[in-house]
């Protein structure tokens, strides 16, 4: 893991476009399903670090989904004026309904649209956080080297 690490931050590249590759890749990492492929191709879009993207995405990819799932639900219905306990509720009503109702009004605007919401404003906070941590990292790495 150290010598990932140093790798990673060893990449020649500018610290802005590392750390915004890694927050880039974070991002799409937790939420659930982009991952790696869209994280290379946002990154090329953007013009930053594609392998700090693909690294980031891989850090996170889909394991995070499960343990971000309440929070964000939590963090979806806050912000649209609903509560957890109505999600699963609905949630498991909508169940019972069977496939036909996948897409229904409950299923998309009662359940899927907080969740989305919360998924976006979670993962958004952690790749920002994660964008000034690895700023930093690279930028002390890059000024222990030159003194060095």
């Amino acid at each position: 893991m150290k010598k990932f690490f140093q790798r990673f931050i060893g990449i020649e590249d500018t610290p802005h476009k590392i750390a915004a590759g890694a927050a880039t890749g974070i991002f799409l990492g937790v939420l659930p399903g982009p991952g790696v492929t869209a994280s290379i191709v946002i990154a090329s879009i953007l013009r930053i670090n594609r392998l700090a993207a693909i690294a980031g995405a891989v850090a996170t990819n889909h394991w995070t989904t499960i343990f971000m799932f309440p929070l964000a639900a939590a963090v979806g219905c806050f912000a649209l004026g609903g509560s957890k306990a109505n999600i699963i509720e609905q949630f498991n009503q909508a169940y019972s309904l069977g496939f036909k109702f996948l897409f229904s009004q409950k299923i998309l605007i009662d359940i899927v649209l907080p969740l989305t919401v919360g998924f976006v404003a979670v993962s958004g906070a952690i790749a920002l956080v994660f964008y000034f941590l690895t700023f930093s990292f690279v930028i002390m790495r890059k000024e222990s080297r030159t003194v060095s």
